[in-house]
């Protein structure tokens, strides 16, 4: 597995200067460190699909753990939600593997299942800014995995554009 540490470091929790630069600039966090000599032990014991993937990086918002990975077509959905459960139950708390991919549509629609998205719309602002509406039917509004708060962080920090859920009837 690609990692954004060295594979020495990932599985010695003891940083390199390289590392330790990354780490001391913010480029990196401890609970990358932390993520990937867990994603490590777990690729050698139980997920060897993993040697083909790549952990970008791990957000924490609220008690939710969003991990940013780029996976590759032997890794299933499946095996993608079979880890999270495992890494939930090493005291992550809730984890959610969101696969990285160059489309907006298809990493919000990974965030907000099992609720789905009728669509996107931008409103641009007179200053140059410009908001996104994530449109969701109103009867989805209750499956949404995490409140709406934690959802607008989690695609905020992982896309760097300002969202909003809006619920409509449909």
């Amino acid at each position: 597995m690609k990692l954004p540490i060295c594979y020495f470091d990932a599985k010695t929790k003891i940083l390199c200067p390289l590392c330790k630069k990354k780490l001391e600039s913010g480029e990196i966090s401890e609970l990358d460190v932390n993520l990937a000599h867990d994603l490590i032990e777990l690729e050698e014991k139980e997920f060897p699909q993993l040697k083909k993937a790549e952990f970008h990086k791990a957000f924490k918002i609220g008690d939710v753990v969003f991990i940013l990975v780029k996976g590759s077509p032997e890794i299933s959905e499946t095996v993608w939600r079979r880890l999270a459960r495992r890494l939930s139950k090493m005291n992550y708390g809730r984890v959610r593997i969101i696969e990285k991919s160059g489309e907006l549509k298809q990493i919000i629609q990974k965030i907000i299942y099992p609720a789905r998205m009728i669509g996107i719309n931008i409103v641009y602002y007179p200053d140059g800014t410009s908001e996104y509406y994530i449109r969701v039917p109103q009867r989805d509004m209750r499956k949404l995995p995490y409140s709406q708060d934690i959802i607008e962080r989690a695609i905020k920090m992982i896309t760097g554009m300002k969202v909003k859920i809006m619920a409509e009837k449909i």
